[in-house]
Formats: structure tokens, sequence, C-alpha cells
């Protein structure tokens, strides 16, 4: 509890004194290279941050909900949409608990960029569910996570993750693909999951 807590001290520190370095400014490549394949739909960035991915989505006509709990973060978020013209709903809120969040929306395409993997185990427990339930049918789920996570970022809590955890967490409601998009030398990769008809037990809000 208290790692959780010096986490998010953390990461809002990180949002108000400048422009954290994961903050690159760019969509990532494995998300742009989905988009290709796909059409349009509704698109959910679970810590969105300042809204690279939202924005760029929302400008292909995706319709779009970004979620964090920064609130400066949401706030330049919010600033970048205007900037280029686009509508996309941004929320300050915990990625643990969607289900209030959503309004019971279904979304084809989901994106996680580091919020999973610096989550305990009850956190991450709450969050597979919820995120199972805010997937439609055959949704593709894109998440990012440090396998092996530098000794400075364990002082704030973020434990990572790794095949067999992402395996154990989302199997019940996706397909789990590595599919060569892990980079093992950096310790840090990407997963594409696919939602099943598998059916989520019921949120508890």
């Amino acid at each position: 509890m208290i790692r959780e807590r010096v986490g998010r001290l953390f990461y809002r520190l990180s949002y108000a004194h400048g422009k954290p370095n994961w903050d690159t400014g760019r969509a990532p490549d494995v998300l742009v290279d989905v988009v290709r394949h796909l059409s349009p739909g509704r698109f959910l960035d679970l810590g969105c941050g300042t809204g690279t991915s939202a924005v760029r989505l929302a400008g292909l006509g995706w319709e779009v909900v970004g979620i964090d709990y920064v609130p400066s973060a949401i706030a330049r978020a919010r600033r970048r949409a205007e900037q280029a013209g686009v509508k996309a709903d941004l929320r300050v809120g915990d990625v643990t608990r969607l289900d209030a969040l959503l309004d019971d929306r279904r979304f084809d395409l989901i994106l996680d960029v580091g919020c999973y993997h610096g989550l305990s185990e009850v956190g991450r427990e709450r969050y597979a569910e919820a995120v199972a339930r805010a997937a439609a049918l055959a949704a593709t789920f894109l998440l990012f996570g440090f396998r092996s996570i530098p000794a400075s970022w364990r002082l704030i809590g973020a434990p990572g993750t790794g095949t067999a955890d992402v395996g154990r967490r989302f199997a019940r409601w996706f397909t789990v693909d590595e599919s060569g998009d892990v980079d093992g030398g950096r310790g840090f990769g990407w997963y594409r999951l696919q939602r099943t008809p598998a059916e989520v037990p019921e949120a508890h809000i």
C-alpha cells in the first residue's frame, strides 16, 4: 500500500515538473501497425498520459476514451485534443475501477502502455476483470510492460510483468500472443491479446 502511494506521487510529480521521459510524443509503432488493419470503432487508452495515442486515433475517426489518474496529464491531453481539433473523452480515473467510468460501453481496441506492470496483485485482478468487461467480442488489447523493472522503479512499487503473469491474469478471457514484439534485451515487451466469448464476473462497484 505504501509503495503504491509512493508510485502515485512519483507519477504526479513527474508530470508536474515537465515532460516525463516516457512521454515520447509519438503513438507506439505497434499501435499504428494494428490500426492500419482495423476499421474505426471505439478505442480505450488506459493510462493515456498527455493523450498522444488518444488524439492520434481520434484524428483517424475512432471514438476515444482516455483515462489517467494524474489530473495534470489529463489537462494536457485535453489541450492536445483541442489543438488538434478532435473530440476525445479524456477522464481522470483509476484504471483498476473502470466500470464506474465507462457507462457499460464496449471497446474494439484497448491500449495500456505501462499501467498494468506497476499494479499490485489486488489491483491487477480488478484491472484484468474490468478490461475484460470493457472489451467487445474479438477486441484487440495491446499491453506494454517491463519484464525486468529497473532498480530505481522498484522503489515506487512497480513489480513488472512477464509472459507467465500476463497469461495467468488474462487467459480466462483473452488469447495472449507475444508474436515477436518482445524486446527481451531491454527487459520490456508488447503483448497482443484478443477477447474471447468467455463470460466475466459482474462488477461490484
